[in-house]
């Protein structure tokens, strides 16, 4: 009976660390919760960024394709010929282009250009929407915010000047209408660059209008659903942990009353009410355990009160062994056999001296 009683030792290094049921189920909800929650931010941001981004590429191609149409392609290609940036029909497309510009404020760069067939890495720049020399503009600056336009005053390109800072999208430009695939910035802003070509009266492409738009509304819907879904996130959260924290305590009471109960009775207090764990109308597993248990510790009081009366009868069994042996060891040992021949003899001298002491003189 010693051995089975007898606690088992913890393996040598071993820890354990206790966390209630009630935090597990806060933490595995918050856990489940951020999850799904940041596979809908992703999804919805990606969304709906693309959504503004196609608007974008559409207004931008649909800008780039309206300046193209009301160029003359085979003005355009007498102009680059001459070299004459101030003539009147520089001047013309130029003012055209500020029209351009005008009718959408975003379009910040408006500008023709072609390609040589002896310089396929660059392209030559032909009419810019920009102001010339000695002209001043109001300049529009930014507000200090993420994704805002500053339209600069850039110089005006000479006619024919070289460019290479050019990309597979600007080159095909000339021969088809496009919108570059990705966002470029600078020190003034966030760009989109859209292309489309300009046709002669043969209707062969001459060049190109390249049209730089900013991306301000782009930059602002997606600030705005990050800050407004970190909001929402976090109020969400805190949200969900009270009202988990809430049900997960409604849960778990009863197992940590059931559990508090199980500790006294281990500490041999079997004098436990369970009635309050299983009087419910609602039965659920945890009711149902606590049922089973008050029916198991009833059962493992009795047996424990049986145990202990059949220990005390083993106990006044063994005294009693012991006290036969005890007497039986003494009655066998030579001592005492010596002792009772002497007893037995001294008893018949005195029964004999009585016997002649009694007999007529």
């Amino acid at each position: 009976m010693s051995e089975i009683t007898q606690p088992i030792p913890e393996k040598a290094g071993s820890k354990t660390f206790f966390i209630s049921l009630r935090l597990k189920l806060i933490g595995v909800l918050a856990l489940l919760f951020i999850v799904a929650f940041a596979s809908i931010f992703y999804w919805l941001d990606g969304f709906v960024t693309g959504l503004a981004m196609d608007n974008l590429r559409s207004d931008l191609l649909a800008t780039a394709q309206t300046a193209a149409s009301g160029i003359d392609g085979d003005a355009h290609q007498a102009l680059f010929e001459s070299g004459q940036i101030d003539d009147a029909t520089y001047t013309q497309i130029a003012d055209y282009m500020r029209i351009i510009k005008k009718t959408n404020p975003q379009a910040s760069g408006v500008y023709t250009y072609l390609q040589l067939p002896d310089k396929p890495d660059q392209v030559q720049l032909v009419v810019s929407a920009a102001l010339p020399p000695g002209a001043v503009a109001a300049p529009v600056t930014a507000q200090g915010k993420a994704g805002e336009c500053e339209v600069p005053s850039y110089n005006r390109p000479e006619l024919g000047q070289d460019y290479t800072d050019i990309s597979p999208t600007m080159v095909a430009g000339i021969q088809t209408p496009g919108v570059e695939s990705e966002l470029w910035s600078d020190e003034f802003g966030v760009w989109l660059s859209g292309y489309a070509p300009i046709l002669n009266s043969k209707g062969e492409t001459v060049g190109a209008v390249g049209v730089d738009m900013c991306a301000r509304d782009v930059i602002e819907l997606q600030q705005n659903i990050r800050t407004n879904t970190s909001i929402a996130f976090g109020v969400t959260l805190l949200i969900l942990i009270a009202v988990v924290g809430v049900v997960a305590t409604g849960v778990t009471r009863p197992v940590m009353e059931l559990t508090r109960v199980a500790n006294l009775i281990g500490s041999g207090d079997y004098e436990q009410d369970f009635s309050h764990l299983y009087s419910a109308r609602l039965q659920d597993e945890v009711n149902k355990l606590a049922s089973v248990f008050e029916l198991m510790s009833n059962k493992v009081y009795s047996r424990e009160q049986s145990l202990k009366a059949r220990v005390e009868q083993l106990e006044i069994l063994i005294d009693e062994s012991k006290r036969d042996k005890q007497v039986s060891e003494i009655v066998d040992s030579d001592f005492f056999q010596d002792l009772q021949v002497k007893v037995n003899d001294m008893r018949s001298r005195f029964k004999s001296q009585d016997s002649s002491d009694s007999a007529p003189a």
